[in-house]
C-alpha cells in the first residue's frame, strides 16, 4: 500500500486532497498543527488515516508515523494576507517547512509535491500568465514561496531527488472558512458569511480586479495527477500552473453569491491593498500535456456547491448555540 503524508492535511484543500487518497487506497497520514485546518474537516475519514498535530516547523524525521513514506504532499502553509504583518513566521513555515519536508523525503525516498501560488507573478503586462512569466512577489509569502519552489529544484539536481511543484490559481469550495484570529479572509466564505448574517461585505478597491477561481476538487486531481506522472519533468522540480485560464471579476463573483443567497445588499468599497494583484489568468496548457490535468468545474456550478456548504455551516452553529443549555 502506497503511504501518503499530507502537511496541512487538515485544513481546505489537504482535507479534500485526504478524502480523495483514502479513497484510492492510499494509507494516509496527516500532518497538522490546526491554526488553519481543522480536525472536523478529517472526522469524516479518521478512522482510514493517521492523524498527528504538530508543527512542522518543529521538523518531520523522526517522527514514528513518517518512518515509511511514498510520497509528500506538502500543503502546510502560512496565508498570504498576514505574511506582511510577520514575515518571520512566514519564513519559518513556508521556507522552512518546505525544506524539513524536503529533509524527509531525501531520508525516505518519498517524491515531493509543493503546492506553490500563482501570484508569485504579481500584476503581468500580459495574460494569461505562464509558466515562464518571471516573477515579481509583492509579499513574503510570494517570496518564500518562490524560494521554496527553488529549493526542489535543488533537492531534485543535487541529491537525484523527486520533485514537482504546482502554482494553485485562486482555490475555492466547501470547507474555505474565514479564521478572524489568524486573520485570513477568503473572499467567498467573506461574502456569503457576512450576507448570510444580513451584514454588509466590504470589496477592497473597485471591484472590478479579477481571479482565477479553481474549484478544490479540480485543484485536488491536478495535484494527484502531478505526483502520479512519470513524465520527466514531474519528477526533477519543474514547476506546473494550475488555472482555469477564465477570469472572474470581484464585483461579478459578489453577484454571483448574492443571487445564489437571494439577498440584496450593496457592498461598500475599502481602499485597494497595496499587494494587490489586479488581474489574474492563468494558462494551464503546460499541466494538460504533461500530465492530462483539465478543469471541468464552471464557477457558477462550484460556486453553488461552495455557498450552499456556508449555508449549511451556519444554519448547523445556528441550531447549536440556540439548543445549548443556558
Amino acid at each position: 500500500m502506497v503511504s501518503s503524508l499530507i502537511t496541512g492535511g487538515a485544513g481546505f484543500v489537504g482535507s479534500h486532497l485526504a478524502e480523495e487518497l483514502v479513497r484510492r487506497g492510499r494509507r494516509v497520514v496527516i500532518v497538522d498543527d490546526l491554526s488553519n485546518g481543522q480536525a472536523s474537516n478529517v472526522a469524516p475519514i479518521e478512522r482510514q488515516i493517521a492523524f498527528r498535530q504538530h508543527d512542522i516547523t518543529r521538523g518531520l524525521v523522526g517522527l514514528d508515523e513518517l518512518r515509511r513514506v511514498d510520497e509528500i504532499y506538502h500543503l502546510a502553509c502560512y496565508p498570504r494576507q498576514v505574511s506582511l504583518a510577520n514575515p518571520v513566521r512566514d519564513c519559518e513555515v513556508n521556507l522552512v517547512g518546505t525544506i524539513l519536508c524536503l529533509e524527509l523525503a531525501r531520508k525516505t525516498g518519498a517524491k515531493v509535491l509543493y503546492t506553490s501560488n500563482t501570484g508569485i507573478v504579481s500584476n503581468p503586462e500580459t495574460l494569461p500568465v505562464d509558466e515562464s512569466f518571471s516573477p515579481n512577489p509583492l509579499t513574503p509569502y510570494d517570496t518564500h514561496k518562490l524560494a521554496s519552489e527553488y529549493m526542489l529544484k535543488i533537492y531534485s539536481k543535487v541529491h537525484r531527488m523527486r520533485t514537482v511543484t504546482v502554482r494553485f490559481a485562486s482555490v475555492y469550495g466547501p470547507r474555505q472558512r474565514v479564521n478572524e484570529k489568524l486573520g485570513w479572509k477568503p473572499v467567498i466564505p467573506e461574502f456569503a458569511t457576512k450576507l448570510l448574517k444580513g451584514e454588509t461585505p466590504t470589496i477592497d478597491g473597485d471591484g472590478k480586479q479579477t481571479r482565477d477561481f479553481l474549484y478544490v476538487k479540480d485543484a485536488v486531481d491536478g495535484v494527484i495527477r502531478a505526483m502520479e506522472s512519470d513524465a520527466p519533468e514531474t519528477n526533477n522540480g519543474d514547476v506546473f500552473i494550475l488555472g482555469t485560464n477564465k477570469e472572474t471579476s470581484i464585483n461579478e463573483l459578489y453577484r454571483l453569491i448574492t443571487g445564489l443567497l437571494n439577498v440584496d445588499i450593496e457592498p461598500r468599497h475599502g481602499p485597494r491593498k497595496a499587494e494587490e494583484i489586479m488581474r489574474m489568468r492563468y494558462d494551464y496548457t503546460k499541466a494538460k500535456t504533461a500530465f492530462g490535468f483539465r478543469p471541468i468545474t464552471q464557477v457558477e456550478d462550484g460556486l453553488r456547491d461552495t455557498v450552499a456548504s456556508i449555508r449549511q455551516e451556519a444554519e448547523s452553529s445556528h441550531d447549536n448555540c440556540r439548543n445549548r443549555p443556558a
